[in-house]
């Protein structure tokens, strides 16, 4: 089923759980958070990417202004609550000036329970990265989500993770991830050290 929401087409892409800042400028997105902030409903980020054949996108909601300029420019904090596909797109909504668009939200996005091989992996690896979150480290629930938000993921590798419909099969996928980057921590290591003992 589609659901009309505001649209703001932007090149990023996030899975549910993650945050970013933005500077919103144009006239028709400073109305378009406003009209959020007013109405306590989130937006639609169309990740307007190459990338993107599946027309992929993140149903946010503004967490916080952290700045209002005297222009009415503002400096906010978002946080995805979820994922959808674009079905259809409006250059403007109704009435409005910020664009719109008909989606339909991704029912198998959900932040799943992470399997204790996956959480035991991650945890180990964060222990090797500078700046450790002790909240993750000792937290007993984690999500596939949370983890995945904390991997650093391109964007290629999060539509790729889309594309996965069962949360036994994203576990894997984060298991091999995780695995690749401490495959790519060792290379690192040991071309260090040569260079160091020529």
């Amino acid at each position: 089923m589609l659901k009309q929401i505001p649209i703001f087409p932007l090149n990023i892409f996030l899975l549910p759980g993650d945050y970013t800042q933005l500077y919103i400028f144009e006239e028709r997105y400073k109305q378009l958070i406003n009209d959020c902030l007013e109405n306590q409903i989130g937006f639609g980020i169309a990740y307007t990417n190459t990338l993107n054949a599946k027309n992929y996108g993140s149903l946010v909601e503004v967490v916080e202004v952290v700045k209002r300029y005297e222009g009415g420019e503002m400096d906010i904090i978002i946080k995805a609550t979820g994922v959808f596909k674009l079905g259809k797109y409006y250059l403007q909504k109704e009435n409005k000036l910020y664009p719109g668009g008909e989606v339909e939200f991704l029912k198998t996005v959900q932040n799943h329970q992470a399997s204790e091989d996956l959480v035991r992996c991650f945890k180990k690896y964060l222990l090797t990265q500078e700046g450790i979150n002790s909240k993750l480290i000792t937290s007993n629930n984690l999500g596939i989500y949370d983890i995945a938000n904390e991997l650093y993921m391109n964007d290629y590798e999060k539509l790729e993770l889309m594309d996965i419909q069962t949360s036994d099969l994203i576990d894997q996928y984060l298991l091999n991830y995780i695995r690749y980057l401490e495959l790519l921590q060792q290379q690192e290591k040991s071309v260090f050290q040569n260079i160091y003992l020529n």
